[in-house]
């Protein structure tokens, strides 16, 4: 088709339209379709998901460590601490296992674990029970995360317990308590022995001695030593 003949055409059509389009003209549906389907853009990739954190374990003697102090007020009355405990492997799981080990219930058992709550600033600590100390204390106390400090939680069992007899000591009971990680010698040396050994210095000063090491304070072992002996005195002066 030459230039010419589509003028022509070209005209011919516009020559049959009206000059004027009225009010109320509306453009026939089919002249608007489009020449091509339209389609919709494409929607943009989907933030991509955050990675999981991975709980590593951290290397011997790079944790920090604090000593903790378990406090029952009441059913059973207990108070003990467990020292240099690692802030980031230390469980809410360990600290009960630490609280089982000293009590039993009415059946001569300890209690189950899920019975013995951990407080801590007097509200029940939530969540798994592999909730590390560092996750408990990270938001409340952040100074304690450098480690060397002491930190007290509470203690609630629920159904009550007793603390096992081997745990309550007395004033006398603690002198004749011989340490656990020293053993007993196979022949015990020869001299005074019983209420006789009582009776001398030597004795005393061993006790104080052995006080000495175990509270790392001199003025306390001497205070205990003494407390001990004026208990022995008194019930020998009785009989």
């Amino acid at each position: 088709m030459t230039e010419l003949s589509f003028t022509k055409s070209f005209l011919q059509g516009v020559d049959s339209k009206p000059i004027k389009l009225p009010y109320d003209y509306v453009v026939p549906p089919e002249d608007m379709r489009l020449p091509v389907p339209y389609t919709l853009p494409r929607l943009s990739p989907p933030h991509p998901t955050m990675a999981k954190k991975i709980k590593t374990t951290a290397a011997p003697g790079s944790s920090k460590s604090i000593n903790v102090q378990l406090k029952s007020a009441r059913n059973p009355v207990l108070e003990f601490s467990v020292d240099n405990v690692p802030l980031t492997t230390t469980t809410i799981h360990d600290l009960r296992e630490a609280v089982r080990d000293r009590v039993v219930s009415g059946d001569g058992n300890p209690p189950p674990g899920e019975k013995i709550k951990i407080l801590y600033k007097k509200k029940p600590i939530g969540g798994s029970a592999e909730k590390t100390l560092a996750e408990i204390l990270s938001d409340s106390e952040p100074d304690v995360l450098v480690g060397g400090k002491t930190v007290e939680f509470g203690v609630m069992i629920m159904g009550g317990a007793s603390v096992k007899p081997e745990i309550t000591e007395s004033p006398a009971g603690s002198a004749a308590k011989i340490s656990e990680t020293e053993p007993l010698p196979s022949n015990p040396a020869q001299g005074p022995s019983g209420s006789q050994i009582l009776q001398t210095d030597e004795f005393w000063k061993d006790l104080e001695g052995y006080l000495e090491l175990r509270t790392k304070d001199t003025v306390e072992a001497l205070r205990l030593t003494g407390i001990f002996k004026r208990a022995w005195q008194a019930d020998v002066s009785k009989s």
